[in-house]
Formats: C-alpha cells, structure tokens, sequence
C-alpha cells in the first residue's frame, strides 16, 4: 500500500468514525480522542489531515452538500422541459436523504452547529444561496421556454421551491421512518408546478 493510499485511507476511517459519533452523540459531545480510538489512528494521525474537529466537521458537511449538488446536476440530464427537470428533481429526492449517511441526526447537527459556529454558518449558506440561484435559473429559463406563467417573480419561486425542500428535509428529521417522503416530495412539487405552469 502506497502512503499516499494509506492516507486516504486513514482520512476515510477518521471521517466515517466522525459521522457515526456525531450522529449518535452530538459534535459536542464527541471528542478527538473517541473519533482517534474508533478509527484506530493517533492524534497526530487525525490532525495531520484536519486542523480541528471543526474543520472535521465542515469536511463532512461539504461531503455531503456536494452529494447533493451531484444529484442536483444529473436531474438536468436528459429532459425535454424545464418542469422537467424539476420533476425529475422531486424524483430523485430520496437519494437526498440517503446521501445522509449517518441518518437524519446528523443534518440536525449540522443546522445546530451553524447556528452556533460563525465559520459552520459561513460555510452552510454559500450552498444555499447557490441553490437558490440553481432554482432562480430554472424557473427563468422555463419561463422563457414558454412552460411557465410569465408573470411569476423566478426569486420568489425559487424560494418556494427551496422552502419546500428544505421543510420536506427537516420533517424527514424529526419522522424519519412511517412516511414515504420521496413521495410526499414528488406530490408536493407537482402541486407547486401545477400552479406555475403556462395553460
């Protein structure tokens, strides 16, 4: 094994003990030294590939906001209409929430600890807004494909559309299992572009 493979390697065990520690207990609850004896690696292991168990953190943060971004991407891919699109982002909704490795307890630490760390909260709202823009864009682009009403406001949309992606997530939170929650995602974004769509 080449030392560079070892090192993604003790990465990936320090980032998987992490996730399943802070789920399970809470990021403050959780100390180096009980991520270190669950990976199997020393501290001087853990903080050569993170500074702090901040920037550990926010490494699992963009982990997973970049899975979602992913999936963001490919819901373009293959679509005739912007609705479309959309529709297809509603469909691949449930890999949202399975991209949350560690289960619905770690977005709450995430939405926690941003709340409570500048750097955390800095960081959590550049995807934000770009996902906001992302939604900004389809609603204009679909507007001037003649799919949507065109006296809609795209921001005020993109709003919408973020407020309910973003409320479907945090009810997926606090009721993670009894609900189809892809389902009531697909329902409730066929619901929003009924309203928005050019007759």
């Amino acid at each position: 094994m080449t030392h560079y493979s070892r090192g993604v390697e003790t990465q990936h065990a320090i980032l998987n003990s992490a996730l399943e520690l802070f789920s399970k207990n809470g990021y403050d609850a959780t100390s180096v030294a009980e991520i270190c004896t669950m990976a199997n690696v020393s501290k001087g292991a853990f903080y050569h590939h993170f500074p702090s168990k901040q920037d550990l953190f926010l490494a699992l943060m963009r982990t997973w906001l970049s899975d979602v971004d992913n999936l963001f991407q490919s819901a373009g891919e293959e679509t005739a209409t912007i609705p479309e699109v959309i529709e297809n982002l509603a469909a691949i909704a449930g890999g949202i929430f399975d991209a949350l490795e560690g289960g619905f307890p770690i977005l709450l630490e995430f939405w926690t600890q941003a709340n409570r760390q500048p750097e955390v909260w800095r960081r959590a709202v550049e995807p934000y807004q770009q996902f906001l823009g992302f939604f900004t864009e389809l609603v204009q682009t679909g507007m001037e494909e003649g799919s949507f009403k065109e006296d809609i406001d795209p921001e005020v949309a993109a709003r919408v559309l973020t407020s309910v992606a973003m409320g479907l997530l945090l009810q997926a939170t606090f009721e993670p299992k009894g609900t189809d929650w892809q389902a009531v995602t697909r329902s409730g974004i066929g619901l929003l572009l009924a309203g928005m769509r050019k007759i």
